[in-house]
């Protein structure tokens, strides 16, 4: 990822999206909740996930930009590492993924090594950006090599290993307008910086879909969240 999208993640760690984004964490997380888990933030960024999945148990992570991994380090993760391998020589009881996986252009391979670094029951907890027909210059400047349907997510999850026990699109509600923003050719990250009140209002939208959530799946969204159990 370029330098300036680094930056671009650490700015934005405050906005509706970011904030968003930890809600339907939890909501996921709060389904399958168990006393001291062992995860991972796989691709850890800035550390902007640590608070929300800290309640959960102890948590480390996998950074290899140099900058972000410094940072990260200041979070409180009980261990920072700088590469995959050494990531995935220890298990874990989760394996969270938040918007890392369309970036790996063998996503089956991963899966299939992901696997080695879970616990008898472990999960795999994913977000991704959904939609193939919303690719645009966002999707390119920021290095994905897909977007995924909630099929095609399920499938691969399916097909190297997986048993999915939820999956749902979410930012459902901000659907139409972020998708006439993608086809008409912009990137949409304007809407990380939005006025306070907007801001406070999308925030509310993606909490109510995370209520939505625990009853049924949403049929349509910008992003996907998944969770998968090693079979």
């Amino acid at each position: 990822m370029e330098r300036a999208a680094f930056i671009l993640l650490h700015e934005s760690e405050s906005s509706w999206w970011y904030r968003g984004r930890a809600v339907i964490v939890r909501g996921v997380l709060d389904q399958i909740r168990r006393d001291n888990l062992s995860i991972i933030d796989f691709g850890a960024g800035y550390g902007g996930m640590y608070d929300t999945l800290a309640a959960y148990g102890t948590v480390s992570a996998y950074e290899p930009d140099a900058e972000s991994n410094t940072v990260a380090q200041e979070k409180g993760y009980v261990a920072v590492y700088d590469s995959a391998a050494s990531a995935l020589e220890h298990r874990h009881d989760v394996i969270a993924l938040f918007d890392v996986l369309e970036h790996i252009e063998g996503d089956r391979a991963f899966l299939q090594n992901a696997q080695s670094a879970l616990t008898e029951k472990g999960r795999l907890l994913i977000t991704v950006p959904a939609m193939p027909f919303l690719w645009s210059a966002h999707d390119e400047k920021h290095h994905h090599f897909r977007r995924y349907t909630r099929r095609s997510l399920q499938k691969v999850l399916e097909e190297n290993g997986y048993e999915v026990e939820r999956i749902s699109y979410w930012n459902m509600f901000l659907f139409f307008p972020a998708a006439t923003a993608r086809l008409l050719g912009r990137s949409g990250e304007s809407s990380f910086n939005l006025p306070r009140v907007l801001d406070t209002l999308f925030y509310m939208l993606v909490r109510l879909e995370s209520f939505l959530m625990r009853l049924v799946p949403l049929p349509f969204g910008v992003s996907l969240v998944a969770i998968a159990r090693k079979k």
